[in-house]
């Protein structure tokens, strides 16, 4: 059986803030439906999902999300507007069918002062989360699925974010193959997340090598930092991005 795996940051923005229609004739809950069916994906990760636009989609358009929220889901986070709107998921959205799901919280809080004052001033200190999914089918049988999106901002906080990455892979991961992806905020030119993908290998993870540019046009001069990582043994048939 041939999987159509995909990893897209969605965006949390205003309108996206408040379920993605702006009553203004843009509707970007609409666009994301239309935008994953038309394209038939099997596996997609997603970032920067707030709660009202998740909760149209799966309302509205029928789509099936799985993973909890870097705020958790309660009923008093959603009643603190600030909490409610930067309460991101990880969500994995599916045609398959999902045997159980996780959500595990990363490192994300510097413990080098300077690195703490830093990532509280640049507003980058934030809870980060991966979320997982044993997926199955009587055509894959049982995989298990990570989608996560790391810190931007502070190298110490995003190396401990990979070392729990790959302690989750490891000890999880000999039961099932493995498919890890996300927005890593990180290029391959950064040693540690070299470091990263070469231990992963070592693990049988192969990375997907869509090496073109997957992030804000405002960072012309950066390269890939979403990546995908597959069992070695998977045949790649096409790998690239995906305009829309």
């Amino acid at each position: 059986m041939d999987l159509k795996i995909g990893t897209l940051n969605i965006k949390n923005n205003r309108i996206n803030r408040i379920g993605g229609d702006d009553c203004l004739g843009n509707d970007n809950a609409l666009v994301l439906s239309n935008y994953i069916k038309d394209h038939h994906y099997d596996i997609l990760g997603t970032q920067e999902l707030t709660h009202k636009i998740s909760k149209r989609l799966t309302d509205e358009y029928n789509l099936k999300l799985y993973g909890n929220y870097r705020y958790g889901d309660s009923k008093l986070v959603k009643k603190i507007k600030l909490l409610d709107d930067y309460n991101e998921n990880n969500a994995i959205i599916t045609n398959l069918d999902v045997m159980v799901d996780e959500t595990y919280h990363l490192p994300f809080i510097a413990k080098n002062p300077v690195n703490l004052a830093k990532s509280i001033v640049k507003g980058s200190i934030m809870p980060r989360i991966m979320t997982s999914t044993v997926i199955s089918s009587d055509s894959i049988g049982e995989i298990i699925v990570f989608n996560t999106h790391l810190d931007y901002q502070i190298p110490e906080i995003q190396i401990r974010q990979l070392k729990k990455i790959y302690e989750i892979i490891k000890r999880v991961g000999y039961a099932y193959p493995v498919v890890l992806m996300g927005d890593f905020n990180l290029e391959l030119s950064k040693p540690y997340f070299k470091e990263f993908v070469d231990a992963l290998n070592n693990l049988g993870l192969q990375r997907v090598e869509v090496n073109d540019k997957t992030n804000a046009s405002k960072y012309s001069n950066k390269t890939a930092i979403d990546h995908i990582f597959i069992p070695q043994s998977w045949l790649i048939s096409e790998a690239g991005l995906i305009n829309h």
